[in-house]
C-alpha cells in the first residue's frame, strides 16, 4: 500500500469519509483535517469506490442512507475486493438500534449526533493519531 509522508518523514494517515449530508461531510473534513488527517470525501458509494480505485486509505467512514450507492452497498463491495478488505470501516448512523447493523461487516459503529471530541477520539482507536 502506498503511504505518502510528511514534512518529517512520517507516513501520512488518509481517512476516505462517505456521506451525502454537505454540511456534516465539510465538517467531518475539516475536524480530521484539523486533527493531521489526510482527508478525501464523496458523497455517495460510486464516488467512494473511484476514490479506493485510484488512492489508498487507512480508514472509510461511512454513512448508511446515501442516494446512488447506500452505505450497505458500498461496504459490502469493499469487503468483496481484495486490495481494500483489510480497511477499517466506520459506520455512521442516527439509526440508536445496534443490533441493526450486526450483520454488516464493519469495525465500529458511530452513533449521529455525536461529539466531536469522542469522534476523533474513535478515528484515533481504530488507526491510531496522525504523525505529529
Amino acid at each position: 500500500m502506498l503511504q505518502e509522508a510528511d514534512a518529517q518523514g512520517k507516513a501520512a494517515k488518509r481517512v476516505l469519509i462517505v456521506e451525502d449530508d454537505d454540511r456534516l461531510r465539510e465538517a467531518l473534513q475539516e475536524l480530521l483535517s484539523a486533527s493531521g488527517y489526510q482527508t478525501l470525501t464523496a458523497e455517495d458509494g460510486l464516488e467512494a469506490l473511484d476514490w479506493l480505485s485510484r488512492l489508498p486509505v487507512h480508514l472509510i467512514i461511512s454513512d448508511l442512507l446515501m442516494p446512488r450507492l447506500p452505505g450497505h452497498r458500498l461496504i459490502q463491495r469493499v469487503r468483496e475486493t481484495k486490495e481494500w478488505r483489510a480497511i477499517p470501516i466506520l459506520l455512521l448512523s442516527a439509526f440508536a438500534d445496534l443490533a441493526r447493523y450486526r450483520h454488516l461487516p464493519v469495525d465500529a459503529v458511530h452513533l449521529k449526533p455525536f461529539r466531536l471530541t469522542e469522534f476523533v477520539a474513535k478515528v484515533r482507536q481504530m488507526i491510531g493519531p496522525a504523525p505529529a
